[in-house]
């Protein structure tokens, strides 16, 4: 529940790289990570006034992505909107038919082919022309055309992404405190594992290819880009960095020899393909954290799923990886197809067993075009065809025969409460007494504090408990989805809500921060952090500000005071 999480648009900024390579006057453009406005966007493109424009949608973003190209067409009707991205529907004829707003799609792992099909534009092909292109989906009298995929790119022929113009300080994925502003790179593609779930090997590159880049080559476009911008950290956004051994052993070398050991790094890797010396090689070139996908602590569900991990591996791989100091952050997912009530109990005790620095509990998607997908519709397990809804975290789209909809949200809520439970360091009695003697310190009875919902909701429930104890009159300003969490701790008249972004983005809060402090006055605000060191709060704090006369404490999720 912050502003934690921006990922880099990898695909369509090699897209745009490969473009410029190909002579095209091309532009990215990120509204999202900017901060921006559609009345700025839109003026932006009309001053532009593109030949053609790419966008990149989603399951979850469709709807929004759709009214946007709407909107382009009545600005701009002689420019070609192109769709890409990773949506079944993009793969259906049928998708061209319903919207007309979408003069092109190209489907799948794109660069490569959308770049052929704007040579193709340029050179003024005739539609029948098209039908040599791959991944492409156009019309054709009445109908559509519908090519054959294209053959997926050669990473090693692929251009660095395009950077230029876009707000490097603000992609970020601040896994166990990764500082910002961070890097994010690619050394790998594909994964070569069955997981029913995923949506990239399925939908983006119909493959379970794994492709690697020439780690030299990765090595080279992280000190480049180190040395244009001030980056705190990077982050390798691989599926799964460590399906290759004698890669991952290599980029830790060449990391140590070009002298980027010092940036602290992290990585998303799979327990059961780790050992104990590609974990001391990657701690000694500077990987400071990694994500490993756990998912269920039930074999037989792990197994069904395609998952295939070996759960005792992976006790011993999490235990080795604290002991030699990386952080360690762990996925688990609800709602698989075989849990049982006993299952997910048991995963909730085999998180709250680990030694994670952090947790991610989530409600199984079953994204459109997967196998799971396919399994869940064929036994009237799908509620709901809101694509908004598939965002794998706020709500469930599914059941199954052992849990409803609801039930699976209110295990989620559940698993939290019992992992911050056991991360226990917050509720020690020595905290206690530092969290009141600094309140008491800066602030006289009476005074006004205003709580943010920032971070996991169970550490906002221990500090706001506290707060009620002391002489204060406590407010918390959170999220809408947040309310029912907190309904009975604090009164409905000291609970401010938003709704109007998901986390804590300061362009989007700042007249609700400003409108609180002139209603309220508050003398203080305190700052729960998700991470140790509160890295990746810089818009939070911004917040805070607005709203009170000073942070009077931040948190950290291991329960000490940081500031």
């Amino acid at each position: 529940m912050v502003g934690g999480y921006m990922p880099f648009p990898i695909f369509l900024a090699t897209a745009c790289a490969l473009s410029q390579r190909s002579g095209f006057d091309a532009v990215i453009r990120d509204s999202i990570a900017m901060g921006e406005g559609y009345d700025a966007f839109y003026r932006y493109l009309e001053d532009f006034n593109p030949g053609a424009i790419v966008i990149e949608t989603s399951t979850p973003s469709l709807r929004n992505d759709l009214e946007i190209a709407r909107t382009i067409k009545a600005m701009l009707p002689l420019t070609v909107v192109i769709f890409s991205g990773v949506h079944f529907e993009l793969q259906q004829e049928g998708f061209l038919l319903k919207h007309p707003e979408v003069d092109y799609v190209v489907y799948g792992e794109y660069e490569v082919p959308v770049n052929e099909l704007l040579i193709a534009i340029r050179d003024s092909f005739q539609p029948k022309g098209l039908a040599g292109l791959g991944s492409l989906l156009y019309r054709m009298g009445d109908g559509v055309i519908k090519t054959p995929a294209h053959a997926l790119a050669d990473l090693t022929d692929l251009p660095w992404p395009q950077r230029t113009g876009l707000p490097f300080d603000n992609y970020y994925d601040g896994v166990c405190g990764l500082q910002r502003p961070q890097l994010q790179i690619t050394s790998t593609r594909g994964c070569p594992f069955e997981c029913i779930f995923c949506v990239w090997p399925q939908v983006m590159y119909h493959s379970n290819k794994y492709r690697i880049r020439p780690a030299r080559d990765v090595v080279e476009e992280i000190a480049s880009n180190v040395a244009l911008n001030p980056y705190r950290s990077f982050y390798i956004d691989d599926d799964t960095f460590n399906v290759n051994r004698r890669h991952v052993l290599e980029m830790a070398r060449l990391i140590k020899e070009r002298g980027l050991a010092g940036i602290p790094w992290g990585i998303m890797a799979r327990a059961d393909l780790m050992d104990e010396q590609m974990l001391v090689e990657l701690k000694d070139s500077g990987l400071y954290s990694l994500k490993y996908g756990v998912e269920s602590a039930d074999q037989a569900v792990l197994d069904e799923i395609g998952k295939r991990l070996n759960l005792e591996r992976v006790k011993k791989i999490v235990s080795f990886t604290k002991e030699i100091d990386i952080k360690v952050h762990l996925t688990f997912t609800f709602g698989l197809p075989s849990d049982t009530i006993d299952g997910i109990e048991r995963t909730i005790d085999l998180a709250c067993s680990l030694v994670a620095d952090s947790v991610q509990f989530s409600i199984a998607t079953p994204f459109p075009g997967t196998r799971m997908y396919e399994m869940y519709q064929d036994r009237g397990w799908i509620t709901t065809h809101d694509w908004d809804r598939y965002d794998g975290s706020k709500s469930a789209v599914s059941r199954t025969d052992h849990f409803s909809a609801e039930e699976l949200e209110r295990f989620v809520h559940m698993a939290y409460q019992r992992w911050g439970k056991a991360k226990s360091g917050h509720m020690t009695g020595e905290f206690r007494t530092e969290f009141r003697d600094r309140l008491s310190a800066r602030l006289c009875d009476g005074a006004r504090v205003l709580l943010l919902q920032c971070a996991t909701y169970t550490l906002t429930q221990e500090l706001l408990r506290q707060l009620n104890d002391m002489p204060y009159e406590v407010h918390i300003m959170l999220h809408e989805r947040f309310v029912d969490v907190f309904a009975g701790m604090v009164a409905p008249e000291r609970m401010h809500v938003f709704s109007n972004t998901a986390d804590f983005r300061y362009e989007l809060l700042h007249d609700f921060a400003v409108g609180l402090r002139q209603r309220h006055q508050f003398d203080a605000v305190v700052v729960p952090y998700s991470n140790p060191n509160g890295s990746g709060y810089d818009e939070v704090e911004r917040i805070a500000l607005l709203a009170g006369t000073m942070i009077a404490a931040s948190v950290g999720n291991d329960g000490k005071i940081v500031k």
